[in-house]
């Protein structure tokens, strides 16, 4: 018999579930957000329902936050990620962000 050298393997599976937020509860959400992370959300959408930029991305070191959002064809995808935590994804249409916008 020989013998074998083993290395110690891990997989680690993620998980995501969905679910499905009112248009006030993503208001509320982003408003958080941006008073906790203190990143610039409602300059950042501005920029983009303006067609000034496809993408936007923006970080926190102090606060472990990013934020990425990106134009589409039917309205913008924002990625919110906290360092250790999880991960959130959502679209906003186009015919709801000017109102989403104004709120912030």
């Amino acid at each position: 018999m020989t013998s074998a050298s083993l290395s110690k393997v891990c997989f680690n599976k993620s998980t995501s579930s969905i679910d499905f937020a009112t248009e006030e509860n993503l208001t509320d959400f982003l408003e958080i957000l941006r008073v906790k992370s203190n990143l610039p959300i409602k300059k950042l959408l501005a920029m983009l329902s303006a067609k000034e930029a496809d993408t936007v991305s923006c970080s926190r070191d102090d606060t472990n936050y990013s934020f990425f959002a990106c134009q589409s064809q039917k309205g913008i995808s924002i990625i919110i990620k906290k360092l250790g935590e999880e991960t959130i994804e959502f679209s906003i249409p186009d015919t709801k962000l000017k109102k989403i916008k104004s709120v912030l």
